[in-house]
């Protein structure tokens, strides 16, 4: 009746302090950890929520992000908005435990965060967006990390070029980050794939370092 226990899932309720009243719900980075243990679903805190965390987020996420290894229906509750993405190597992925409110959270390294980015693009402000939070995500990435996780498998040619590419643009700075990925590359001769999935390319415009068709103007937000 005063609005102060809120129902996430069936058989999973928070309590709301008197100081988010207004809200009527509390942040998710406060419960996501014990809401996915009730659930008994790996996750991670990815996309621009993640980004979030190391500072790269360029503006406040609205969305809470969670990439977890199957289908979930997005949880919406009051002003909150939970929405999940599927991943079927999760067990593959490197994380950190980070702080929260009220305890830690499992989140994506950088290098993963950057990966999934491109992978999940479109509810991620589509290429301009991600590379403008590549542009401020950059300096947290680890170049033997990120090639690291290139070799791992998880993440297909198409992506590992997209990526290459972005990182490698005069405003984004992380040219110097992709070193080892852009000799991988070079020496496996993966097909031309376009930067946006799904738009005609022409077969015209191409980047032959990362064997790319550009086929969409990249706009980074200083």
């Amino acid at each position: 009746h005063k609005k102060r226990i809120v129902t996430i899932k069936s058989g999973f309720l928070v309590i709301v302090p008197t100081t988010y009243k207004s809200r009527e719900i509390i942040p998710a980075s406060w419960f996501i950890k014990p809401l996915m243990e009730y659930l008994h679903i790996p996750y991670y805190l990815g996309l621009l929520t993640a980004a979030n965390f190391y500072g790269a987020a360029h503006q406040k996420p609205q969305i809470f992000q969670v990439v977890v290894d199957q289908y979930l229906k997005t949880i919406t509750e009051k002003s909150l908005q939970i929405s999940f993405y599927k991943n079927n190597r999760i067990n593959m992925i490197p994380t950190r435990e980070l702080q929260v409110s009220t305890g830690y959270a499992t989140v994506a390294t950088p290098e993963v965060v950057a990966m999934d980015l491109i992978r999940f693009h479109r509810v991620c402000g589509y290429m301009s967006n991600v590379a403008t939070v590549l542009s401020e995500l950059h300096e947290a990435i680890d170049p033997e990390q990120l090639y690291k996780l290139a070799l791992s498998n998880i993440y297909d040619w198409p992506n590992l070029q997209r990526l290459g590419y972005l990182l490698s643009l005069p405003e984004v700075e992380g040219g110097h980050i992709v070193t080892k990925l852009k000799d991988m590359i070079q020496t496996s001769k993966p097909r031309f794939v376009p930067l946006q999935p799904g738009q005609d390319h022409g077969e015209k415009v191409r980047d032959f370092t990362w064997r790319i068709f550009i086929n969409e103007e990249v706009e980074v937000d200083q």
